[in-house]
């Protein structure tokens, strides 16, 4: 709608007790310029804000700590942007039932840290910067190499409050782990991006925190030998909580394979023991163990090189989802192609459930072509393929989201909570 940043400011102020200034340059969203930024500090201010822009045809985009907003086409339009910053408590933890409430403003780090303190735990590890939230966590369906031990977003997730498009306030799920009335909301809400409404706060399980960790280190030239001993590891009794391999065309005669255990001691040093062995009857070389301060740096550094990195040049990240089995042909498609078409690349496969991570450098024609060719092989080997960071420019050139068998199902969802399509719009699936 074509009205001045001074009139809808003006408009805005009153549902937010006057939170609200002109956009600026940062406040930029896949290249996107909003007019305004909305800073409510409650569910009830979002509610109003949604309920105005629905009415009168603005159209909202929704911003918690910005690390992940290149993810998705980008959007095709944006007056409002609705920042979650000020809704950055825990709510309830409750530590005898190993659960906690928690608004989705809220830094993940700063979660980790308040469970922390009763030893416990979100046992959520996706490779994102440290601005990351709870509700951007969810809304991306956000999840790293742990997913192995713990699974993902959707299984720790019970309860979720959200705002719709119309500025109704709704919640699904509950405070228990076992809760199965009314429709999964929770789930529902997971990977939406931000399209079906506006998550407020969510409800996890929680886990214990690790009384142990040790780590096995190893290195091989060839990537069959590391992507088999990944699969040995998964069909032996050993229970790792990390299969990682990676790997970089900088050193693409070199690739790791990285296993973390974390329990009680005693375990922890049999299970290093045990895999120690299994490297030495499989002809692998153990480059070593690592714990304590070495092994945590260790994985850090791991998370950073797979996070989206400062860009000099035209980049893009994938994100592909194959089974274990199937990592060692994509692996090795990913490395002949970035020959073939002088692309840089460095991965990062967790190879216990099948999640690959690749960062691609290139020429913007390159990386397109890569994309659809890399996409192609996933989908060979019965797995998927999405782009989930590129420049807008690039985005807007290349299949973000790759074929969706459900997406007439996904545009009724679409239609049904937001039928004047005004949250995140077309950033999702198909545009919707």
């Amino acid at each position: 709608m074509n009205v001045s940043t001074q009139s809808l400011q003006a408009a805005l102020n009153p549902l937010v007790g006057g939170r609200v200034r002109p956009a600026e340059a940062a406040d930029m969203v896949a290249g996107v310029q909003p007019q305004v930024v909305v800073e409510p500090i409650s569910e009830e201010e979002i509610a109003a804000v949604l309920a105005f822009a629905n009415r009168e045809g603005f159209k909202v985009l929704t911003r918690g700590g910005g690390t992940q907003l290149n993810m998705g086409f980008p959007p095709t339009g944006g007056d409002i942007l609705l920042s979650t910053t000020h809704l950055n408590r825990v709510i309830e933890h409750a530590p005898h039932d190993m659960t906690a409430t928690v608004q989705a403003g809220m830094r993940l780090a700063e979660f980790q840290a308040v469970l922390g303190k009763a030893r416990q735990w979100l046992a959520l590890d996706p490779e994102l910067e440290a601005d990351a939230t709870i509700g951007g966590l969810v809304a991306t369906n956000a999840t790293g190499a742990r997913r192995l031990r713990y699974g993902g977003v959707r299984d720790q997730i019970i309860g979720i409050r959200i705002v719709t498009a119309d500025g109704t306030i709704a919640k699904g799920g509950g405070k228990v782990v076992k809760n199965v009335a009314g429709y999964d909301l929770p789930k529902l809400f997971t990977g939406s991006l931000g399209t079906l409404g506006v998550i407020v706060a969510a409800t996890f399980r929680l886990y214990p925190l690790p009384a142990a960790s040790r780590t096995v280190v190893l290195a091989a030239s060839a990537l069959a030998p590391l992507c088999d001993l990944a699969l040995r590891i998964l069909a032996a009794t050993l229970v790792p909580t990390m299969v990682d391999i990676t790997g970089s065309t900088a050193h693409d005669s070199e690739c790791t394979l990285a296993v973390r255990f974390e329990t009680i001691p005693a375990a922890v040093e049999d299970q290093a023991a045990t895999l120690i062995d299994m490297a030495h009857k499989a002809g692998q070389a153990t480059v070593g163990t690592m714990e304590g301060e070495v092994e945590t740096q260790f994985w850090q550094q791991a998370a950073v090189n797979a996070a989206p990195p400062g860009r000099t040049g035209p980049s893009i990240l994938l994100k592909v989802s194959l089974l274990p089995t199937e990592v060692v042909h994509w692996l090795e498609s990913l490395r002949q192609m970035a020959r073939e078409m002088n692309l840089q690349v460095r991965w990062r496969a967790h190879a216990g459930h099948g999640l690959i991570f690749a960062r691609l450098s290139g020429s913007e024609t390159a990386l397109i072509t890569a994309a659809e060719r890399l996409r192609q092989v996933a989908m060979d080997h019965r797995g998927t393929l999405v782009v989930i960071d590129a420049p807008p420019a690039l985005a807007q050139q290349v299949d973000v989201w790759g074929p969706i068998p459900a997406l007439d199902l996904m545009r009724r969802m679409k239609a049904s909570f937001d039928p004047n399509a005004i949250l995140n719009p077309g950033r999702f699936v198909g545009r919707i």
